[in-house]
């Protein structure tokens, strides 16, 4: 068998393939002995009919296995002499079979990027201490009470900045009502009995402001200039004319930090009980978010290193799994599908940015579990599936027939693989602890970053009473 192969773009390896006729008869000698032992025919007992009988039957069926077989020997022959790394078999085109029973083929491989591997032990992560303050315990104290607080109407005043307040808005542009003019901006085109906080930044930047100095049942008109950088492209940089109404402003009244109010959060349990609770439970919190931490900067510190041409293919098709779970995620947050299409450009852009890191870490992942040996054994593999078909409340053997069915056992696999080949890593990272932020640091505002008012505090390991 002759195998000629060229590197490619993309990751592609092609491979131009002749089968001497030898070899091509050995094949469909050999596959049409199996048909004429296993087919029935009419009037031949089983297994005797004629071997021309049978390859007239079953020309066809024969010829695509020889085909298969023939390519999947070139295949593993241009593997096993090039050190070839095959993801896939991409396309195979002109298949042919001569006049002198020779075949030939061409066939485009789709092969891991090559790249030399970085010093990956000893690397270098910076992460704080896992130390739960008294300060981290009564901020996460405080959320508890902010969240169980009550709102009462406030005596009869103008509206200042951080109150309470619950409008009627309608919103217009150019004229028009906001909403027919740009259909992703419908929450900010009209609400009533809206709640707003009334800070500089709430809403849209500078709407509080224009409500600042109003009375309860007092209309006001104002222009509002939205923003270059507003996410919503169509309304960047737009002027909206909003009329607003005040209905009524709230104070907030949170409960007392005592034993009773402990008892609602986690049912019979004292103050002091609860502060126990809350610093396990902060302390599990950051022990988990240091070794995410760990892991990201160590994939972060190995791609910088790392330069390569990566499977197009594959790009693509990991773009979309990223796109369609991105577009999931905004939708289960309330995002309207107006906005989400409105954003899908900055959306398509960010899946594209994460498939190149996710599979670019993972061909160097791989790598590195192939040069250290690592792998995972029958038993870990075994005890991972248990654990999904607990979680998942499933039959063990049904669910991995079903993953087998959907090819995603070597998907999980894989996963397993990349995850204790992190492991290893970080064992053999050089990690160097320092002390928390200071807390005025850490009330600086940053990108993502929910505030005081809207963070989640950490819910004890207790059942909470409803």
């Amino acid at each position: 068998m002759n195998v000629q192969l060229e590197n490619l773009p993309n990751c592609i390896t092609s491979l131009r393939v002749e089968v001497p006729s030898d070899k091509v008869s050995t094949q469909w000698n050999s596959i049409a002995g199996e048909y004429a032992k296993q087919v029935r025919l009419p009037g031949y007992r089983p297994g005797k009919a004629p071997r021309m009988v049978v390859e007239a039957k079953f020309k066809k069926e024969i010829h695509d296995e020889v085909r298969t077989r023939l390519i999947s020997e070139a295949v593993r022959t241009a593997v096993k002499e090039n050190n070839l790394r095959v993801l896939s078999v991409d396309e195979v085109n002109d298949f042919e079979f001569g006049s002198d029973k020779s075949a030939s083929f061409t066939a485009s491989l789709i092969t891991e990027p090559a790249f030399d591997l970085p010093e990956y032990k000893g690397i270098a992560l910076d992460v704080e201490s896992a130390e739960v303050t008294d300060a981290d315990v009564e901020a996460a104290l405080e959320r508890f009470r902010d969240e169980a607080a009550n709102y009462s109407d406030a005596p009869e005043r103008p509206a200042v900045e951080d109150d309470y307040a619950v409008l009627n808005y309608s919103a217009t542009l150019e004229g028009k009502p906001l909403h027919e003019v740009i259909p992703a901006a419908k929450q900010l085109s009209e609400g009533i009995d809206f709640w707003v906080r009334l800070t500089p930044d709430a809403f849209l930047p500078g709407f509080s402001a224009q409500v600042v100095g109003a009375k309860p049942n007092e209309t006001r008109e104002f222009d509002l200039e939205v923003p270059a950088d507003f996410p919503l492209p169509d309304l960047a940089g737009k002027t909206i004319h909003y009329t607003v109404t005040l209905l009524s402003l709230k104070e907030k009244e949170l409960p007392a930090l005592d034993d009773a109010f402990a008892g609602t959060v986690v049912k019979d349990k004292t103050l002091e009980e609860l502060r126990d609770l809350v610093r396990d439970e902060l302390a599990r919190q950051k022990s988990r978010g240091i070794e995410e931490k760990k892991r990201n900067d160590l994939i972060n510190a190995l791609l910088a290193q790392v330069e390569c041409e990566l499977p197009e293919r594959f790009v693509q098709r990991e773009t979309y799994r990223i796109l369609t779970n991105l577009v999931e995620e905004n939708q289960q947050r309330g995002i309207p599908d107006e906005v989400i299409t409105s954003n899908r450009d900055q959306l398509l852009a960010s899946a594209s940015a994460g498939a190149r890191d996710r599979l670019k870490s993972t061909f160097l992942l791989l790598r590195i579990a192939g040069e250290e040996k690592i792998a995972i054994t029958r038993n870990e593999f075994d005890r991972h599936l248990q654990l999904l078909a607990i979680r998942n409340n499933r039959p063990v053997e049904k669910l991995r027939k079903e993953m087998e069915k959907e090819n995603a056992l070597e998907r999980l696999h894989e996963d397993l693989l990349i995850a204790k080949t992190l492991d290893f890593l970080v064992s053999n990272a050089s990690v160097s602890t320092k002390p928390a932020a200071a807390e005025a640091e850490s009330a600086q505002p940053a990108e993502n970053t929910e505030s005081a008012e809207t963070a989640e505090a950490p819910a004890p390991e207790e059942n909470k009473e409803a």
